[in-house]
């Protein structure tokens, strides 16, 4: 063979092999990205705008709190250095030095007192926060909170993400429009909105509890559930929210693994009590026993929920699970059906346009048909969903509740207290003041037994007037691809990334 040749040759062999190793290596650096899937595109970014989980579970990767809850159920700080009750009413607030906004300014006491100000004017977080007073700032890493009433639950409110810290420079430079470019202190920063359907974060190399795993979170709508498992089977997406029915499909798939774990959240049937036949107790009562729950437990959830007896799950301070609930019962659901005096009705089941809620709306529909009510089922897109229940324009929906907190105060009081109708929560437009008088005792008593007894009687009256409809505590589930490492999920369904790794 020519020498020039085989020369020629080794050279061009040689060159491969180093172009070969250049590519190894950059591939070893390549950046880490985890895209995660949910089930509805988020509202807004703006942590006090909305209390819905599509957007808590993005806020709470950007955003930080002056406490969190630990993996025990206590209140340790966050934000914050350390707290203290000087007096009944007034709690004082340390916060830790030189934690960086991501524009690079410090935290300082005049950003909490504008967030906590800021959060008593947004219906969302006003109705948690009622308690507040005062906010006054001590010097550049105090402050000082003075409250009207003692709040047994304040603690637990300002770990929530809703309750999340903003940057006041920024907020007022953005006309407190912040709903597509939000600024905090979290593990990742935001980068791209992407009309809510594609949210692009990347990693804060100078998060104050050390730098993310990854580099950067991608956060995808996917409203149809196969779309969804799709997309996890052909690797699009690294985690993904599916349906029961679909955790056979993951955990059958040698790449990926499915967690299903119990919640703080409810499913449940909201009755408009300010509309005819819904303002009918009776009529209320027949509907809820017309209602085969286990039915829906077993053929939608595939045994991943169980029956609920009260709005408050289980898992959540204060639920008392010794009222007798609403068993399946057609015959007394037509005792009561005849006791009301309606006939001839035909009521509208809204949902939002999540699968799983609608087969579970096609259930009661028929549940329903079985005792001589008509009904329709009305499917609307989430953000008009959230907009017509806040109206009153519905006669019943099917939706659900997260107690982010784990105290009944949450659930209690911003769903069905008087002062709360409407868009503040109470979208029942529920009205009892024996009632009120008992979930105002549950937030301002700092005695657990207290707070227990009046929980546990304000429940029993929910069993007697039911403008609320229990249908199920529910799992959450989730897909995941086995090249994630460290994801913990949260009862709360508001996971933090900021420890969570990939292959």
């Amino acid at each position: 063979m020519n020498k020039k040749y085989l020369l020629g040759f080794a050279l061009l062999c040689l060159g491969l092999s180093s172009c070969s190793k250049e590519k190894s290596e950059t591939s070893n650096e390549k950046t880490k990205v985890i895209t995660i899937s949910q089930g509805s595109k988020p509202k807004s970014l703006d942590p006090a705008m909305y209390n819905e989980i599509p957007s808590l579970f993005i806020v709470e990767q950007i955003f930080n709190t002056l406490f969190r809850i630990d993996s025990n159920g206590k209140i340790v700080p966050e934000l914050a250095e350390s707290y203290e009750y000087v007096t009944p009413l007034e709690l004082v607030i340390k916060l830790k030095k030189g934690i960086k906004f991501h524009n690079d300014e410090e935290m300082k006491a005049n950003d909490v007192a504008f967030s906590i100000n800021r959060m008593l004017e947004k219906p969302a977080t006003k109705v948690m926060l009622d308690a507040i007073d005062l906010v006054s700032i001590v010097d550049d890493y105090t402050v000082k909170i003075r409250l009207k009433e003692s709040s047994a639950p304040l603690l637990y409110t300002l770990s929530y993400p809703l309750t999340s810290i903003l940057n006041e420079k920024d907020t007022l430079a953005k006309n407190g429009n912040i709903a597509v470019s939000p600024l905090g202190t979290g593990p990742f920063k935001f980068d791209k909105w992407g009309e809510g359907e594609r949210i692009e974060l990347d990693s804060n190399a100078d998060y104050f509890e050390g730098k993310p795993l990854v580099d950067e979170l991608i956060f995808r709508a996917i409203t149809e559930n196969t779309s969804r498992l799709a997309a996890l089977e052909t690797g699009e997406v690294d985690i993904a929210t599916i349906a029961p029915i679909d955790i056979q499909i993951v955990e059958s798939n040698k790449e990926l693994f499915a967690v299903s774990y119990p919640t703080t959240s409810t499913e449940y049937l909201t009755l408009n009590t300010q509309k005819t036949p819904l303002d009918n107790a009776d009529f209320r009562k027949a509907l809820h026993y017309a209602i085969d729950k286990q039915s829906i437990v077993d053929t939608v959830y595939m045994g991943k929920a169980s029956v609920a007896k009260t709005i408050v799950n289980p898992n959540v301070f204060g639920s008392n699970q010794n009222v007798e609930g609403y068993p399946y019962n057609p015959e007394k659901a037509k005792e009561y059906l005849e006791k009301s005096g309606v006939s001839g009705e035909t009521i509208k089941i809204m949902s939002n346009d999540n699968p799983v809620r609608l087969q579970a709306a096609q259930i009661i529909q028929a549940n329903l048909k079985e005792i001589g009510i008509n009904s329709e089922i009305e499917t609307v897109e989430w953000g008009t969903y959230l907009q017509l229940t806040a109206q009153g324009q519905y006669d019943i929906f099917i939706g659900g509740w997260v107690s982010g907190t784990s105290d009944s105060d949450i659930v209690l009081f911003p769903l069905l207290h008087s002062s709360y109708k409407g868009g503040a929560g109470n979208r029942a437009l529920y009205d009892n003041p024996e009632y009120d008088g008992l979930v105002e005792l549950g937030r301002t008593s700092i005695e657990p037994e207290k707070r227990i007894d009046a929980y546990t009687k304000a429940q029993e009256i929910l069993q007697e007037e039911t403008p609320l409809i229990p249908l199920y505590y529910k799992n959450d589930n989730m897909g995941l691809s086995k090249k994630i490492k460290n994801f913990v999920p949260e009862p709360n369904t508001i996971h933090n990334f900021s420890k969570v790794d990939k292959e």
